[in-house]
């Protein structure tokens, strides 16, 4: 089964999900995770507000009222989603994730911050991460019984009804597909060189399908079948001619991409992603589909050799990336929001690398500031303008702090403007003087005062 870190949005930390708590009044939790005589529950899973951890999680009732913690009315719990979910993982944890994105690894629903497909329920499993005792399977957290270290989790069965059919055992063909997967637990993979998140193992290369070699993609082709053996390609949407399934856009089925990517660097790319070089390589100008960065004539790219140039790079990656989530927040837009913004926080991890090395100037002030960019970052999701747009008040003060340290490249931005909304108190940067309200938008998009010009 595919090894997964737990993440709020897509790459972070293994978090614990959240204990059930239970009102006084109905019995201890059952194996299901849910008071044996319980009829009815909050509608909120979670009260996270609420000052008292021991309130912080579920209430339920044997009686019909009011939550007392939210006053929100009791529904029975065949009307709550969550609480079937936790009935269908029989006692073990809920956690939610991609089906064609399976390292996207969350505590709660939503959507997928790479494709924008709601987010699918699953039942965590657990193992150990010495690939010594893999065949350590628990259905809660805790310690192997062998060495003593802490289990690792990983998606378990589908829990949600229209996934039933997919219980199985996941299918490895997303590994043998990829760049690189792990040799102990197969379903472990990347399109980056790295470590198992189960074991630590370094993944190895893998090697393309015979058919994948063999079979070159149709030039001008956009969509593709999801499954390789049919080889459908096309230039428009549609439904594959062999198995009548819907045609995909090739950044988002994972083999087609691989192969497209491999016969790309065979031929002489000659366009590529500043920031993810090796992983996005083609022939033909536009985005990363990966972070939505502009791509690069691949003569004119060069890794950065030293720290001082590391930072550079990164500085002017952040500012991309920025001046990008910016112009989509004046344009009222929420599409790639996500996708920019998890862009700059990579960008920001990047740097922070490479400032513990010497020769940087004001490493330590660079760092501050990147460290609050990269904490507002993580709270822009992309699904709603108003708390996108508080955070991006954060956001704007990192990137002012960052480039007064380290000016972006004066030839990709010759100016930078940098102006204040006195509504919000917010500050932002523009590379272009027509100012453009990324915390208003269009109901008040020319708001504004120049605070300084870089």
């Amino acid at each position: 089964m595919i090894a997964m870190r737990l993440t709020k949005v897509c790459l972070a930390s293994v978090l614990l999900l959240p204990g059930y708590v239970k009102a006084q009044e109905v019995d201890p939790t059952s194996s299901a995770g849910v008071p044996a005589n319980a009829k009815f529950a909050c509608p909120m899973e979670k009260h996270p507000d609420e000052a008292d951890p021991s309130r912080q999680g579920s209430y339920f009732s044997s009686q019909r009222g009011k939550c007392p913690w939210c006053g929100m009315e009791l529904k029975p719990l065949e009307q709550l989603a969550w609480v079937r979910l936790r009935q269908a993982a029989r006692g073990g944890d809920v956690a939610y994730t991609c089906p064609d994105h399976q390292h996207v690894f969350s505590e709660s629903a939503g959507e997928c911050p790479r494709c924008g497909r709601p987010l699918m329920p699953f039942k965590v499993m657990y193992t150990c991460p010495d690939p010594k005792h893999a065949g350590i399977i628990r259905t809660v957290g805790g310690n192997c019984p062998r060495c003593g270290r802490g289990l690792a989790a990983f998606r378990g069965v589908w829990l949600d009804e229209s996934m039933a059919d997919a219980n199985a055992p996941p299918s490895s063909g997303l590994a043998e597909a990829a760049a690189f997967r792990c040799s102990i637990h197969p379903l472990v993979h990347s399109g980056n060189p790295g470590q198992c998140t189960i074991c630590a193992q370094p993944l190895k290369g893998s090697e393309l399908h015979a058919t994948s070699k063999q079979k070159p993609i149709p030039s001008g082709a956009s969509f593709v079948c999801p499954m390789e053996e049919c080889w459908q390609f096309s230039q428009t949407p549609g439904e594959c001619s062999v198995c009548g399934m819907r045609l995909e856009p090739i950044e988002q089925v994972d083999w087609a991409k691989t192969v497209r990517d491999h016969q790309s660097s065979e031929e002489g790319s000659q366009y590529v992603c500043p920031m993810h070089p090796r992983e996005v390589r083609t022939n033909k100008s536009g985005t990363c589909s990966i972070c939505g960065m502009q791509l690069v004539h691949a003569a004119t790219f060069s890794w950065p050799k030293e720290a001082p140039e590391h930072v550079a790079a990164q500085i002017d990656y952040l500012t991309e990336h920025y001046l990008e989530l910016q112009s989509l927040l004046a344009a009222d837009r929420t599409n790639d929001v996500a996708r920019q913004a998890l862009a700059i926080v990579a960008a920001g991890d990047e740097l922070a690398k490479h400032l513990e090395r010497p020769g940087i100037a004001e490493a330590a002030r660079l760092r501050s500031s990147v460290e609050q960019l990269r904490e507002a970052a993580l709270k822009i999701r992309g699904k709603s303008l108003e708390q996108d747009r508080v955070a991006l008040v954060d956001l704007g003060t990192a990137m002012t702090a960052i480039i007064e340290v380290a000016r972006p490249s004066r030839d990709r931005w010759p100016k930078l403007y940098i102006y204040h909304c006195p509504m919000s108190k917010g500050d932002w940067i523009q590379s272009s003087e027509a100012k453009r309200n990324p915390y208003y938008g269009f109901k008040m998009l020319t708001c504004g005062e120049l605070k300084d010009l870089k």
